[in-house]
């Protein structure tokens, strides 16, 4: 009885065709997801020389930034709705400088990670962002405050080390304290000033 079952397994496992996970597997394209089919591009698309492609999905980025790799430039313009408010606008311009991590901040849809840092005493005027703004403090000390103008009395020292999450609309302020801030969100960043 048993020798018939047997014989029968036998015969399925010499007759049984190779299973396709047995086919030869170009590592560039391995998906750790099984059944699923990555469509690789027709075309590489050009990459910093600082970044690398990801085996699971060849269309994102690794990212490796050390300090000295990283490029600080002032604020652009074109980030804002105009310039700020007069009585601030020079504190502003010349006291915040802006590091783009990863990504395009004014592409639609689009993810991307920056950084601010500011000179002790800047003050950021009120304004808001279309899209929720998902804030850490780097270094040094952030003091922000909600609402249409700057007071300092409602105004919280956010620390090092420090998360916040400002919903998009969300009127704010700041008052910079030597600080590196990072950024990460959905483009686009537009700067909308209170007026």
């Amino acid at each position: 009885m048993n020798t018939h079952l047997w014989g029968a397994i036998a015969a399925l496992v010499l007759f049984v065709p190779a299973a396709q996970s047995q086919q030869e597997v170009d590592p560039t394209w391995y998906d750790p997801v099984p059944n699923r089919v990555v469509a690789q591009p027709s075309q590489p698309k050009p990459l910093h020389r600082n970044v690398k492609r990801t085996m699971s999905n060849p269309d994102t980025a690794h990212v490796l930034l050390t300090p000295d790799k990283i490029k600080w430039q002032p604020l652009p313009r074109e980030w804002a709705d105009g310039p700020p408010p007069a009585a601030q606008a020079d504190a502003v311009s010349h006291a915040t400088e802006v590091a783009i991590m990863q990504g395009d901040p004014t592409k639609v849809g689009a993810p991307f990670v920056l950084r601010l840092r500011s000179a002790p005493g800047a003050r950021i005027p009120p304004h808001w962002y279309p899209a929720d703004e998902n804030l850490t403090v780097l270094s040094g000390v952030f003091c922000v405050g909600t609402g249409d103008n700057v007071d300092e009395n409602t105004c919280r020292d956010m620390p090092a080390g420090s998360y916040m999450v400002l919903p998009k609309g969300m009127h704010h302020f700041a008052i910079a304290k030597g600080d590196v801030i990072q950024i990460h969100g959905v483009g686009p960043f537009k700067i909308y000033w209170v007026r």
